[in-house]
């Protein structure tokens, strides 16, 4: 994932966007905080309006034992610092049109670099990736 251009950071608190009213699409959610979910590639990064499904297979049908991971990637200066590392334990909902699921942070990883390649770092059912400063960082989840 590229940074795309340069912007000015944002804190790792902000909000990121929330999804219209009566939006029946997808949405993640990490304790209190809350964003749409759309299907896309780095256009759909760069225009900070959601947490994006980067690959994957269906969120709900995934199957790390498989390599079936699914992965959701946002810009930090967008509010979607905190995926690149979640505590341990650390409980995520993920609300679709057909279903609610329910993953549990078992480990993150700090890779140098922003935009860092992530060949071979996506694992378990979902991966939550992000900058975090200098570098990128992942949160790897399995659904409960």
């Amino acid at each position: 994932m590229r940074t795309g251009p340069e912007r000015a950071p944002r804190p790792a608190d902000t909000p990121a966007p929330s999804p219209p009213a009566g939006a029946a699409g997808t949405t993640i959610r990490i304790g209190s905080w809350s964003a749409p979910v759309v299907r896309g590639g780095q256009d759909a990064v760069d225009a900070c309006r959601a947490a994006v499904q980067w690959t994957g297979p269906p969120l709900g049908t995934e199957n790390g034992y498989e390599l079936r991971t699914a992965v959701l990637v946002g810009h930090d200066y967008c509010g979607f610092g905190q995926f690149a590392s979640l505590p341990v334990g650390t409980l995520v909902t993920i609300r679709t049109p057909r279903a609610t699921h329910t993953y549990r942070v078992y480990a993150t990883y700090l890779t140098p670099g922003r935009g860092a390649p992530a060949h071979g770092l996506y694992w378990g059912d979902l991966t939550l990736q992000s900058c975090v400063g200098p570098d990128t960082g992942f949160s790897y989840l399995t659904r409960l």
